[in-house]
């Protein structure tokens, strides 16, 4: 027993020389603090697309040390960008096996793993190999790859993009001279594909049962039903997913999109209003709307739930309103019985009633509608610039520095890191002692963006022990600003002002596009699980410290009673 106890010492000893060694083999680095120094050359040479500097400094590094899974990416990406096809393969497949990368900031490169897959799939197809292209598609799309929408015309499969098994991939195939009713029918499937293929967790909140039961009435109801029925039908089998970031763009089909009401509406806390509309409707703007034909506005507003799948209560108020300015989701809901002539009843501050009629009207989705500005020259400072993905505002007279971050999009100028280090200075130059970071439009986009202005945030209370953070939030602050909310309360002592936010704190999001290949419709399926919060955290959103609605009298005033209640704070810390 002795004997075999020494054996195994001596085995655990070896391996863990043959480890050591195999670290470090065929390197011309000397030691860790160069191998350290030339890792950040490389990253940089790849960063300023150096590829061809790049590719030695990476052989080296990956040979001196071999565990590290962002120097493989970042050689294979060289490799690529040089069209050393067999060399990017096996240094991308290495970055698989090492579990990935986190590493952003690349040119041409994107971190998520089903995206290496299918740089791989590409790279085959540039080298020639057909065969091994298709597997390497096949795992990225089976890994939840969610821009294969954007893929199929891609170059890189040029010399085979024509064949049969690859625009199966897409849901085309060769069959010709389909029948309507045929051409809806695959529309469906690859639906129902991609929902699988896509979705985290697709029988969550609908069971097995329950869904194919909405697929197989979909499906028979073909024949029977108009164009535009169907994709409202469709939009409810995205409805029984049960989470935000699964819909349906309805205005993207060739045939059958939808139209919708000339009138924009708005959940108020004191009813639906109309808040826009078109030219020869704008004299409706302020009118609240009592009744859709025959069904109450609360009733109705309760059955878009399901076409609106949602992550909490919040997405009634705030998509709601959208769904009830179409008309054929009206019909479709049994809200209304003519999708051509919509009749709508409603009422002014003096409590008038009066039905209008309206015609649908043919449009193009630009994304979901927020709350437009006002009919006025002057505008509400919420409401001055909400076009504009980030901005700030110096408050001299309320010791504040107002910032409005509207969206996860990078402009050219200032680009968002310059910002905020620019916001940073005017802060320390002024020494005001209150941030104000307002998120009430902030519905997503690259969440890859957060760090640069949750530092700033950070920096801020940290420099600043007697300031205050006051953080703006409502039905709209939705996937990558629900993530941004949830690390600002983790790391600063923010006070939140406003309505519910939009999301649960951990939530199913990201959007894996998908693109019917007969009717053109496309949309999103969530197909990543963000845990930005702790497992056990269940809330269906983040609360305000401090509840504030809007109501339509304050909206129309141009009296943004969430910032006043902000002020009164402020007035009352320095009484």
């Amino acid at each position: 027993m002795k004997n075999v106890t020494i054996a195994c010492a001596l085995l655990l000893i070896f391996l863990s020389f043959s480890y050591t060694f195999s670290q470090t083999k065929n390197s011309n680095i000397k030691n860790a603090t160069e191998y350290f120094h030339q890792r950040n050359e490389a990253i940089s040479l790849a960063k300023n697309e150096k590829w061809q500097e790049a590719i030695p400094i990476l052989e080296s590094l990956t040979n001196y040390y071999q565990s590290d899974s962002d120097l493989f990416y970042l050689l294979g990406l060289s490799n690529y960008q040089v069209k050393q096809y067999q060399n990017a393969i096996t240094a991308l497949k290495k970055t698989l096996d090492l579990g990935g990368t986190i590493l952003t900031g690349i040119p041409t490169g994107s971190r998520p793993s089903n995206d290496i897959m299918i740089k791989i799939a590409k790279a085959y197809a540039l080298d020639g190999d057909k065969a091994n292209s298709m597997l390497w598609l096949r795992k990225g799309f089976a890994a939840r790859y969610d821009e294969k929408m954007q893929l199929q015309g891609s170059s890189a499969f040029k010399s085979f993009s024509e064949d049969k098994d690859y625009l199966a991939l897409f849901g085309n195939d060769s069959q010709k001279n389909l029948t309507r009713d045929e051409a809806w029918k695959k529309d469906i499937d690859y639906l129902i594909s991609r929902i699988e293929q896509l979705h985290f967790d697709m029988n969550h909140y609908v069971s097995k049962v329950d869904f194919e039961k909405v697929v197989h009435d979909l499906k028979t109801s073909i024949s029977h039903s108009t164009d535009e029925q169907i994709i409202v039908k469709m939009m409810k089998v995205l409805g029984t997913l049960g989470t935000g970031h699964n819909l349906l763009i309805p205005t993207s089909s060739k045939i059958g999109a939808l139209k919708k009401l000339p009138v924009q509406f708005y959940q108020f806390n004191d009813g639906l209003f109309i808040v826009d509309a078109d030219k020869d409707f704008e004299k409706w703007i302020g009118y609240k709307v009592e009744m859709f034909e025959n069904t109450s506005t609360e009733l109705a507003l309760q059955k878009t739930n399901a076409v609106n799948a949602r992550d909490n209560d919040m997405q009634i108020l705030w998509l709601g309103p959208y769904y009830l300015g179409l008309p054929d989701v009206l019909k479709g809901l049994g809200i209304i019985k003519n999708a051509n002539k919509v009749t709508i009843t409603l009422s002014n501050n003096k409590e008038k009633s009066e039905k209008v009629t309206m015609d649908p009207v043919a449009w193009n989705f630009t994304g979901m509608p927020v709350l437009p500005k006002l009919k006025t020259e002057k505008q509400p400072l919420f409401l001055s610039k909400k076009e504009d993905f980030y901005w700030s505002k110096a408050l001299p007279n309320h010791n504040a520095m107002y910032v409005q971050f509207n969206a996860f999009v990078a402009k050219d100028e200032p680009t968002f890191p310059d910002f905020n280090l620019k916001l940073q200075e005017n802060i320390k130059q002024s020494n005001y002692q209150n941030l104000i970071l307002d998120l009430r439009f902030n519905a997503g986009g690259n969440g890859a963006m957060i760090s640069p202005m949750l530092k700033a945030i950070i920096k801020f209370e940290a420099t600043n022990p007697k300031g205050k953070i006051y953080v703006l939030i409502g039905r709209g602050t939705f996937s990558a600003a629900q993530n941004f909310l949830i690390n600002i309360t983790k790391t600063t002592n923010a006070i939140l002002v406003g309505e519910p936010s939009g999301s649960s704190p951990n939530f199913a999001g990201e959007a894996g596009y998908f693109k019917l290949p007969y009717s053109g419709l496309w949309g999103i399926i969530a197909s990543q699980y963000h845990q930005a919060s702790t497992a056990e955290d269940e809330r269906k959103w983040v609360a305000p410290h401090i509840p504030v609605g809007l109501s339509s009298i304050d909206y129309f005033n141009g009296n943004d009673k969430t910032m006043n209640t902000i002020m009164d704070v402020i007035k009352s810390d320095k009484n």
